[in-house]
């Protein structure tokens, strides 16, 4: 019989025979085509003829089960069996644990039955909700920024445990190294399950000692003062540095080198830090062994410059280190950025200086040469500008004093960045730069931090001079990122009461020329010079640079002035409003001119600043007069990392055609412009009138101030500056009718008054506080005077 004729009767029998029939033909088949094999060592049975037992097995199905989420195909994908492959117990095991790796599964299982391959799945969770609970140490922001897991994530046991480690090292960088951190899992429905960390945060582990070995040029305490560590103590309970931290250490090796290197010891070396733990857990003992080394002082400075425009000649007076100094390593570094600099100036951005050592062990002295290579002339490719998300590029680019295709030039960089601080937009400004297309070329980033620069603020406060101040205002100091500003505010105090709208265009025009507008009224009890001033004014501004650091400032005000006076008011006040009246109309023109080099305007370290300005009043209106003011300012670093500032400035008013000088327009000075002394303390008076009454404002003053800015006392974290001041002066002169016989109670003698004290401003989180403690150490007898001057407020 034929293979034909055998599937003739094989059609009319069940499908289930037809398809055992068509596999043993098959094999059938197979048998003829292909030897029989070899029987197996030690002498298997022998296989049924026309039987290939050696052939592998097929996959011919691949069936899915248990998964919810995942696709089936898309878990064919993670494997590399596929149907139509040949089934091995390793291509298996490959395939399992490339399901295992996806993180997706709890459980896999695959079986195999001899065609048909079943995989199994069992899908990890997704992660409804992470929860911390026992934090307090520790906020609930910090643990989730720390934290692995996060809501609508794959549930992972690993993940888990990174999480715990990671939450543990967080707490014990807060000197809690107690604390553990236990999971727990609540189900919900859909395999979804919310994830809680429940911490026991423990005690908090403190140093009780600080111990040093091999130290004999300082002593412990000397040393301690030095570091960040302290040991704890009863009365640091706002102190966070009073714990061990791992990475506190390695800080504070650093800062023992720093210390030591700027002292002369230049071999000096910390050659282990040890935190032992107290047997009862509760702290550390931590032990810094010092080598300390011998003394050095500086000996030769050489310099050797190989830029034509830069001879070593040229560069030696910015070297300020001399044969026999102290070794310091930080005015090393100092005049290496000195020399940078200049070098950068030059256009020579790429240019290498190196400083080199050189010891004599015997002198125990150091020379210093630095060397400086020539590199290429550099030219600005590109200028990028980074981080101004809201504030226009064309805001900042036109602070900056380089453009692309300018000789690279490191002076007008720290120039630029000076600008661009001063709009005070931004909380840092840094700018770098990289290697460009060619190496002739240098590419710019300007890189800002923006800042907030619109608030509305709802603020209350207390000072001496206002007593009790409310305040609603809107600024906003980039107004549609365009650099515009704009404020109205709404000011209410115990004397006065404020109202002011004012805008600014720094660039009108596109032209560097500033317009402004000024809307205000004052109404405030001038209690010292018996009189209510209420003021009513409207003006124009328009400024303009005159140089890199100089501007003029051009304006116009129309002012509206009513002066009621209190009962019992000096003869010579109601003399004034008998000659003017009790409403006077001013018309004004003047003009200031600044010049101003500081290095930083926020926080000045050196410069000056200087400014003149004077207003004419007599194009209109019912008073004539002349108003003259000028102050110079001057910064410079002094010893022990203070900072000092010298003020001096001179104001001077006169009347002409005739016309006197008004009361609502003399100077009066106290308060906060004469620490010291109370508002209106000091110049001419009438002494008829008992405690702070008869103030009568003079027609001239001169002032200074001296003030050295104390370096961080305390850590950063707490906010507080100090300053010791003193301030000095007169104020006097007042116009010919209101002095003399007819007065005899009016005192005005052009006295010089000087105090001296110390001024305290705080970071407080209700707002921000000035103390100014001042003590008088000159003054004439009829001043009035004051110890402590406090101001306080608070804004949302």
């Amino acid at each position: 019989m034929d293979t034909k004729d055998l599937f003739a009767r094989l059609k009319r029998v069940a499908p289930a025979t037809l398809v055992l029939a068509s596999v043993v033909m098959s094999g059938a088949a197979d048998a003829q085509r292909k030897p029989p094999a070899a029987p197996p060592p030690g002498g298997a049975p022998e296989a049924a003829p026309g039987v290939d037992t050696s052939a592998p097995a097929i996959v011919r199905r691949i069936v899915v089960t248990g998964a919810q989420r995942v696709e089936a195909a898309t878990i064919l994908t993670y494997i590399t069996l596929h149907e139509g492959d040949a089934y091995s117990e390793s291509a298996s095991d490959k395939a399992l644990k490339s399901l295992f790796a996806t993180g997706l599964f709890s459980d896999v299982k695959i079986n195999f039955d001899g065609s048909i391959m079943t995989v199994h799945v069992v899908e990890n969770p997704i992660i409804n909700r992470v929860d911390f609970e026992g934090n307090s140490k520790v906020t609930t922001k910090d643990l989730e920024k720390e934290s692995q897991m996060k809501p609508r994530m794959v549930f992972t046991r690993a993940k888990v445990q990174s999480d715990i480690q990671r939450i543990i090292e967080l707490y014990r960088r807060n000197g809690k190294f107690a604390a553990s951190v236990d999971p727990q899992i609540i189900q919900r429905p859909q395999n979804r399950v919310d994830l809680i960390y429940s911490i026991n945060e423990g005690p908090t582990t403190g140093v009780s000692r600080i111990i040093f070995a091999g130290n004999k040029a300082y002593d412990d305490s000397t040393l301690r003062k030095q570091i960040a560590t302290e040991e704890s103590a009863w009365w640091r309970i706002l102190a966070s540095n009073d714990n061990y931290d791992p990475d506190r250490l390695l800080f504070d090796r650093e800062q023992l080198r720093r210390f030591y290197v700027s002292h002369g010891y230049a071999d000096f070396s910390v050659k282990s830090a040890v935190a032992e733990l107290t047997p009862d857990h509760s702290s550390f003992y931590i032990t810094f062994t010092v080598d300390e080394g011998k003394k050095y002082q500086f000996g030769k400075v050489e310099i050797e410059s190989k830029i034509k425009e830069l001879p070593a000649q040229a560069l030696k007076p910015l070297v300020d280190v001399r044969n026999g100094d102290l070794y310091d390593e930080t005015r090393v570094e100092k005049l290496k950025d000195v020399i940078v600099n200049a070098v950068g100036s030059k256009g020579y951005a790429s240019a290498d200086v190196g400083v080199r050592l050189r010891r004599d062990p015997e002198n125990h002295k150091i020379d210093l040469v630095m060397r400086i290579e020539q590199g290429p002339r550099v030219y600005i490719d590109k200028i990028n500008v980074l981080g101004n998300n809201r504030t226009l590029d064309r805001i900042i680019r036109r602070e900056l004093r380089f453009q692309e295709g300018d000789a690279f030039n490191r002076d007008l960089i720290d120039r630029s960045r000076t600008r661009i601080r001063a709009l005070g937009f931004f909380k840092d400004v840094t700018i770098k730069n990289s290697a460009g297309s060619r190496p002739d070329k240098t590419d710019v980033a300007v890189t800002v931090e923006e800042m907030s620069t619109g608030e509305i603020s709802l603020g209350a406060g207390y000072s001496s001079t206002s007593s009790f101040v409310g305040e609603f205002s809107y600024t906003e100091r980039n107004l549609f990122g365009r650099g515009q500003f704009l404020r109205t505010s709404v000011a209410m105090s115990t004397i006065s009461k404020q109202y002011q709208l004012s805008f600014t265009e720094p660039w009108f025009l596109n032209r560097p020329l500033a317009a402004g507008i000024d809307l205000y009224k004052w109404i405030t009890n001038y209690n010292q010079a018996n009189y209510q001033g209420d003021v009513t004014a409207a003006g124009l501004r328009f400024g303009f640079p005159t140089s890199e650091y100089g501007s003029v400032q051009l304006r116009y005000t129309f002012r509206v002035n009513k002066v009621t006076p209190y009962s019992g008011a000096p003869a010579s006040l109601l003399q004034e409003l008998e000659l003017y009246g009790n409403s006077t109309n001013t018309s004004l023109v003047g003009f200031t001119f600044g010049y101003n080099t500081l290095d930083d305007y926020l926080k000045p370290t050196r410069g000056a600043m200087f400014s003149i300005s004077q207003d004419f009043a007599g194009l209109g209106g019912g008073l004539k007069f002349i108003k003259t003011e000028g102050s110079w300012t001057g910064y410079r670093p002094l010893f022990w990392d203070m900072v000092g500032s010298l003020t001096l400035g001179s104001g001077f008013i006169q009347g002409y055609g005739g016309n006197t000088v008004p009361i609502e327009e003399r100077f009066f000075r106290g308060g906060d412009n004469f620490r010291g002394f109370k508002l209106a303390g000091i110049g001419p008076r009438d002494t008829s009138y008992q405690g702070d009454y008869g103030a009568l404002g003079g027609d001239f003053y001169a002032q200074g101030s001296a003030q050295a800015r104390l370096p961080d006392i305390l850590p950063a974290d707490y906010g507080m500056q100090f300053a010791l001041f003193s301030d000095f002066g007169t104020l006097g002169h007042l116009d010919t009718p209101f002095r003399g016989a007819a007065y005899p109670n009016v005192k005005d003698n052009l006295a010089f008054r000087a105090s001296a004290g110390v001024s305290i401003k705080w970071k407080s989180p209700f707002g921000p506080v000035q103390i100014d403690l001042g003590i008088p150490v000159v003054k004439a007898a009829y001043d009035k005077t004051e110890f402590i001057h406090f101001s306080a407020g608070t804004g949302m």
